[in-house]
């Protein structure tokens, strides 16, 4: 094609695929398996079907769906007319599906059955136009199967500004407050699916078991569209069981892993882990939530993976990542570097940028840079500068080398007296302890202190501990004011969908003094 890669929509990226790769298998769904020559085929059908429907350029459409194949063809064939797709968590509690169908006003829904437990489709038709239901009939509403054999392979493509013109509105998983709807281009999702794929040498030959869920960013452009760009297979998982995982990883050879610290950690927890084979295993990701420098190298150990960290939001999609040439300290320990397209900076509360070495807001500005929030201009001005440079709300230092490391978020730093106490930090040393599997810190209100430290702790299966244990641990190794006041233990962490710890939640919890559990 003589189009800059670089600058291909959603269904531009899929007919550059097919071209090359047709007859090539692209998705086994643990259902059915189809060749990617099919998927175009089905997405093709569907969005003359939507067509038909009214859908135009820049409709809205919400989709409320598992990882299924049906999930796929709906993203390029909305693509294909131009459509913007709104992806939510099939999971989410009535007032969630309300509060995202009311602020996003979409003129069609298209769900699974569940949706109906949860809200129920004569509900939504109050608040969208017209409602398609997937893998199940509805008396009175189209059924995906009949849009799509309604449909006619002759669909004119929309003409998409790649800069400009909206693929997605994704709503934050609301664990610091009421969710937003962020605004991501064709190109923020493409380039940046193309990039990792480049960054970890994918090609037609890897299999990727993708287990985040495709309504998360990093379901969709970093394991999704980034197996598309390369020609690779994709196992698309319905829901994350680390079994299972580990089952499908065998069975089909896979060879790209990408996901969230806590789908890693699950599959190591097996007390049969060491007996599948993983040996087709090769590379991936590791992002979207913190993780200690200890279970990196554990998970590229146990794995046989060359492992890479990365650091990426809704509103930025790719910031950073490792690579395989990093030294092993580097991989471990850092988030890597600004990808190609990608720069960052460290800056204070004056947004002034400061030296290496110096905690600060992290700042991003790239190709993949949100567009802003939808219907949320004054949000979006306090995050957004003049120059799209987006201020992130996350802490971090910025290395003479320009290795970025975590150290948590503005709004969970706690002040204990007046003292600035960073939560990543002292996970970070509760990590290395050979007892604790996960950890987190947040602080919770103190009336003389205003807010002092409380670490949750789950440890591995079979261990025991105590608050003093640890609490004499963190005193050899931190100062003073650093030492949790309070030390909870816990089975299980509260979680969203993509699997990063909800601190709101479990500073909830803690501060009423119930027991973090889901």
């Amino acid at each position: 094609m003589e189009k800059d890669q670089n600058l291909l929509a959603v269904y531009e990226l899929l007919e550059h695929v097919v071209s090359a790769y047709g007859e090539k298998e692209a998705i086994y769904d643990l259902s059915k398996r189809t060749t990617y020559q099919q998927l175009k085929d089905d997405a093709d059908c569907l969005a003359a079907g939507l067509k038909r429907l009214g859908i135009r350029k820049a409709d809205r459409i919400a989709v409320s769906l598992p990882n299924w194949y049906e999930t796929v063809v709906i993203y390029f064939a909305a693509a294909k007319v131009g459509a913007v797709v709104i992806p939510f968590n099939p999971k989410y509690k009535s007032h969630e599906i309300e509060y995202i169908l009311k602020n996003s006003a979409p003129k069609l829904l298209i769900a699974a059955e569940e949706f109906e437990q949860n809200f129920g489709f004569e509900k939504a038709l109050h608040m969208v136009q017209k409602a398609v239901t997937v893998r199940f009939q509805q008396a009175d509403l189209y059924s995906y199967e009949e849009l799509i054999c309604s449909g006619i392979n002759e669909t004119e493509t929309a003409y998409i500004d790649v800069n400009n013109d909206l693929f997605c509105i994704l709503y934050t998983s609301g664990t610091t407050g009421t969710p937003k709807g962020v605004m991501v281009t064709h190109r923020a999702v493409v380039q940046s699916a193309q990039t990792i794929g480049r960054e970890l040498l994918c090609t037609q030959d890897d299999v990727f078991i993708i287990s985040a869920p495709l309504f998360h960013i990093f379901g969709m452009a970093i394991n999704m569209l980034c197996a598309v760009a390369v020609g690779a297979r994709m196992i698309l998982q319905e829901k994350f069981h680390p079994r299972e995982t580990l089952e499908l990883i065998e069975q089909e050879k896979a060879t790209i892993q990408q996901g969230v610290p806590t789908m890693f950690i699950k599959e190591l927890e097996l007390e049969d882990f060491d007996h599948y084979d993983l040996s087709t295993l090769r590379a991936g990701l590791v992002g979207a939530a913190p993780i200690s420098a200890k279970k990196v190298k554990e998970i590229r150990e146990r794995m046989g993976i060359n492992l890479c960290q990365s650091f990426g939001i809704t509103e930025t999609v790719s910031v950073t990542m490792t690579s395989y040439g990093d030294t092993e300290q580097n991989i471990t320990e850092t988030l890597g570097r600004a990808i190609p397209g990608v720069t960052i900076k460290i800056v204070d509360e004056n947004r002034t940028v400061l030296p290496p070495g110096e905690v600060g807001e992290i700042a991003v500005k790239g190709f993949g840079v949100m567009k802003g929030y939808y219907n949320m201009s004054e949000q979006t001005k306090q995050v957004l500068d003049n120059e799209n440079w987006y201020y992130t709300g996350d802490l971090g230092t910025l290395d003479h080398e320009g290795y970025l490391r975590f150290v948590g978020r503005k709004k969970e730093m706690i002040i204990r007296g007046g003292l600035n106490v960073y939560p990543q930090e002292i996970e970070a040393v509760l990590m290395k302890h050979p007892k604790v599997m996960e950890a987190a810190v947040v602080g919770i209100p103190d009336k003389v202190l205003g807010e002092v430290v409380c670490a949750v702790i789950r440890l591995k299966n079979g261990d025991v501990s105590s608050e003093e244990e640890m609490k004499s641990y963190l005193k050899e190794q931190m100062a003073i004011y650093k030492i949790p006041a309070k030390v909870v233990f816990t089975d299980e962490f509260p979680v969203t969908a993509s699997g990063k710890i909800q601190k709101l939640k479990l500073r909830e919890q803690v501060a009423s003094n119930i027991s973090p559990t889901v």
